[in-house]
Order: C-alpha cells, then sequence, then structure tokens
C-alpha cells in the first residue's frame, strides 16, 4: 500500500511536469526519494516525538496552476530549538501521510 501511495504521488509530479507552462526552465527528471510514510498518527507521532511544529501548510495543484484542484498538501516543520527540519505530504483519500526529509544543521540562509 505505501509503495501504491508513492507511486501515486510521484505520478501527480510526473503529470505535472509534462503540463504545457509559459517558461521553460530546462530538461527535467526524476530521482528516487526516500520517504516515510504510515498512518496520519503514527507520523504526528513521529514529528511530537523529534519535537517538530508546523509552520506553514501549502496545497499542490493539478497542473502546477494556481487555479487548479488541489491534489497534495504539504506541511512544513521546525524543530522547537531550530536546528532540524521535516515536511509532511498528504493526499486527499487521507489514509497515508509521508515525510518527505528530516533534516539538520539548519542555518539562516545568506541575505
Amino acid at each position: 500500500m505505501k509503495k501504491l501511495i508513492l507511486s501515486f504521488i510521484l505520478s501527480l509530479f510526473v503529470f505535472s511536469v509534462n503540463a504545457d507552462h509559459s517558461d521553460d526552465y530546462g530538461d527535467y527528471y526524476f530521482q528516487q526519494i526516500p520517504a516515510l510514510c504510515s498512518t496520519p498518527e503514527k507520523i504526528e507521532n513521529y514529528l511530537k516525538h523529534y519535537k517538530f511544529k508546523p509552520v506553514s501548510i501549502s496545497l499542490g495543484r493539478e497542473g502546477m496552476v494556481e487555479g487548479g484542484q488541489p491534489v497534495f498538501m504539504i506541511t512544513y516543520y521546525i524543530s522547537e530549538d531550530g536546528t532540524q527540519t521535516s515536511a509532511t505530504i498528504d493526499v486527499p483519500s487521507g489514509a497515508e501521510r509521508c515525510i518527505l526529509f528530516h533534516t539538520f544543521d539548519l542555518t539562516e540562509a545568506p541575505k
């Protein structure tokens, strides 16, 4: 089931990349992304264990255009101590949630 959900999520990106866009920024390709997936409750437990707090939520839309139908939701997290980040992806079915990354050594980008 995890592979099915992850395949669905990746297929959304594939169809989006092939969509017509007014600007072409170059060639794109996919890499295998190691995502950690489970029930929303278990992913929430993981995030609580590492003391992550949500800082932003955004919607991925069909065709990668502002007026497209929502097809997934990204939630971005930062740890309480400000040194780690994480992001989750949810799809409308809500059956599973995936952690896309858990990073360490967060620093502020130079201005």
